[in-house]
C-alpha cells in the first residue's frame, strides 16, 4: 500500500494505492489564493501543511501497515517558503510561481549581459520572475528582519517539497530533490551543485540550504504528526511537472509530455547532455543513479488558468465544464483573438511585461466566440512553441502525451490535436504527476528495479488523430497577426 500527496497551485490532494497500484481513495482540499496588489500571488503555508493533515487523516482508517508502505510527495515547483529553524513553521506566506513581485530585480540584472549569461550557462533557465531567486531578493529587501535571520541560520528557504518534509519529520530534514532545486535560479544544473556564483549575483546570503538528493531517496521518516500508527519513509520526490514526464515514461529523446493544468508546462527529452539554448529553457528532468536527464521545457503561464478567469471574472460560464459542449456548438470564433497574457507572455516569446487582450469584438460576437477563443490560446501558444523548438533548435518532437485537468474536455482534445497536426496520447488518468511521484518511490524501495519494469505499469491512451480545418488555419493565422502587432 503507498501514499501520494500532490501539493498543487489550487489544492492538495492525498492518494491510497493498493500494492497493485489500483486507487483506493482520493481526496482533495482547496486553500486560499492570497493576491496582494498588481501581479503578487500567494499562499498560506500553514494552511497546506494543515490540509496535509487533514487529508492523511481522511484515509488512515483505509490504511494497512504492510513493510512497503510509503509516502512521495510531488508539488508545485518554484514556490517557496521562508519557515523558522526550531518550529518549521511560516515566517511569511508562500510566494508562489505565479507571482510578479520580482520584477524590478529582474529588470536590474537584466541590464548586464555578462549576468544574464551566467545564469543561462549554469542553469539553462531564463531570468524570469516565474523562478524563486528575483522574487526572494524582492522580498528580503523589503524585510530586513526575515533577511537577518537566512544569514543567521535561524529561518530556512525551501521549496514547497523542503517545507512539508521539514514539518512532517519534526524538524529532522532539511532536504530537497535535483528536480525542485534547479527551479530556484541559484543551483547550477550542469554540475548539479548549489552555485555560490549564482548566490552572489542575486546577493543572496543563507546560511544553509537543504541537502538536495536523487527523486528515487528516502528523504526522512514520519508518522505525521501521530495521525499514522508508525513511521514510514518519505521516498518519492519530485516536481510535478517532471514527475508527469516520468509518469508518461517519456525516456526517449524527442518525447513530449504536455501538462494542462493552471498553466502549461511542455518538456520535450533532448538526453544526458545539458545544452544551453538562448531562446529556450533546458530544464533537469531528474536524477538517477547519478545520472541526469534534460529536457527543453515551455511554461505557459495561462492554460487552465484562462478558463477560470472566464468563471470568475467574467462570470460567462458557470463551470470548465460547459466549455466542452461551447466548442461543440460554436465552430469558430469570428475572427476574435484572445492573448491571456495576464502576467506576461512566455517562451518561444518572452516578453515579461505584456497584458492581456481580447481582440475583433464586432456587435454579432457573443460569450461563446470568447470562449473558444480562449480555448483556442491555450493550443496557439503551445504551437508557437513546438513550431519553434522543431524550426530553430532540431527537435523533432513525437509521440505526445498530454495529462492534467482540462484533458477531459475531448473537444478541446481534438481541437489542440487539429492545431499541431500530430497525433496525441491523451491519458484516462488525470494525476499524472502524482503517478510519477510514486513511480520514483517504487523505484526507490527497490519494489521496481529499473525502467523496463516501469512499462507494464503505464498508464493507458486515447489516441486522437488530426483533421485538416481551414477554419482552425485561419485561427492560427490570425492569432499570428495580432502577436506581430501588439507584442513582437
Amino acid at each position: 500500500m503507498y501514499i501520494s500527496i500532490d501539493q498543487s497551485t489550487s489544492s492538495t490532494t492525498i492518494f491510497l494505492y493498493d500494492k497493485n497500484l489500483k486507487l483506493l481513495n482520493k481526496f482533495d482540499k482547496p486553500h486560499k489564493q492570497i493576491q496582494k496588489g498588481s501581479g503578487y500571488v500567494e499562499h498560506d503555508a500553514n494552511e497546506i501543511f494543515k490540509n496535509v493533515l487533514f487529508l492523511v487523516k481522511k484515509i488512515s482508517k483505509k490504511i494497512r501497515y504492510t513493510n512497503n508502505l510509503f509516502l512521495s510527495i510531488t508539488n508545485q515547483r518554484e514556490t517557496f517558503v521562508i519557515f523558522d529553524t526550531i518550529s518549521g513553521k511560516p515566517l511569511h506566506n508562500a510566494i508562489v510561481w505565479q507571482c510578479r513581485r520580482g520584477q524590478n530585480v529582474c529588470n536590474k540584472i537584466n541590464k548586464s549581459k555578462l549576468n544574464r549569461n551566467l545564469i543561462k550557462k549554469n542553469t539553462g533557465l531564463t531570468l524570469d520572475t516565474y523562478f524563486p531567486a528575483p522574487k526572494l531578493v524582492q522580498l528580503l529587501n523589503l524585510n530586513n528582519k526575515l533577511k537577518e535571520k537566512l544569514k543567521k541560520g535561524s529561518a530556512l528557504f525551501g521549496t514547497i517539497d523542503t517545507y512539508l518534509i521539514y514539518r512532517l519529520t519534526k524538524q529532522k530534514s532539511y532536504t530537497t530533490d535535483f528536480t525542485n532545486a534547479s527551479r530556484t535560479l541559484f543551483f547550477d544544473n550542469k554540475s548539479l551543485k548549489w552555485s555560490k556564483k549564482l548566490l552572489n549575483l542575486f546577493n543572496l546570503n543563507l546560511k544553509i540550504l537543504p541537502e538536495v538528493k536523487e527523486s528515487s531517496s528516502i528523504f526522512g521518516y514520519t508518522n505525521i504528526n501521530g495521525i499514522l500508527n508508525k513511521k514510514i519513509p518519505i521516498v518519492g520526490v519530485m516536481g510535478d511537472s517532471q514527475a508527469s514526464i516520468f509518469a508518461n515514461q517519456c525516456f526517449n529523446r524527442g518525447n513530449t509530455k504536455i501538462t494542462l493544468g493552471t498553466g502549461a508546462s511542455i518538456l520535450t527529452n533532448i538526453g544526458q547532455s545539458f545544452k544551453n539554448q538562448k531562446k529556450i529553457i533546458t530544464t533537469l528532468s531528474y536524477v538517477h543513479n547519478n545520472k541526469p536527464s534534460y529536457s527543453y521545457e515551455c511554461l505557459i503561464n495561462y492554460a487552465g488558468a484562462t478558463i477560470s478567469w472566464l468563471k470568475y471574472n467574467l462570470k460567462i460560464i458557470n463551470s470548465a465544464r460547459e466549455t466542452n459542449q461551447i466548442l461543440n456548438q460554436t465552430k469558430d470564433s469570428q475572427g476574435v483573438v484572445f492573448v491571456p497574457a495576464f502576467v506576461g507572455l512566455s517562451s518561444p516569446h518572452w516578453i515579461p511585461d505584456s497584458k492581456a487582450i481580447i481582440y475583433g469584438l464586432t456587435p454579432s460576437i457573443n460569450k461563446n466566440h470568447i470562449v473558444r477563443a480562449a480555448l483556442e490560446s491555450i493550443a496557439f501558444q503551445i504551437k508557437d512553441y513546438l513550431d519553434d523548438l522543431e524550426k530553430n533548435n532540431k527537435i523533432n518532437y513525437n509521440d505526445i502525451y498530454i495529462d492534467g485537468g482540462i484533458v477531459s474536455n475531448t473537444s478541446f482534445m481534438q481541437l489542440l490535436c487539429n492545431t499541431l497536426q500530430k497525433k496525441i496520447h491523451v491519458t484516462n488518468y488525470q494525476d499524472m504527476s502524482s503517478y510519477g511521484a510514486l513511480m520514483m518511490g517504487l523505484l526507490g524501495m527497490n519494489i521496481i528495479t529499473n525502467f523496463k519494469d516501469m512499462k507494464k505499469l503505464r498508464q493507458k491512451y486515447l489516441v486522437f488523430s488530426p483533421v485538416k480545418n481551414k477554419k482552425m488555419a485561419d485561427s492560427y493565422k490570425n492569432w499570428k497577426y495580432i502577436l506581430k502587432k501588439f507584442y513582437i
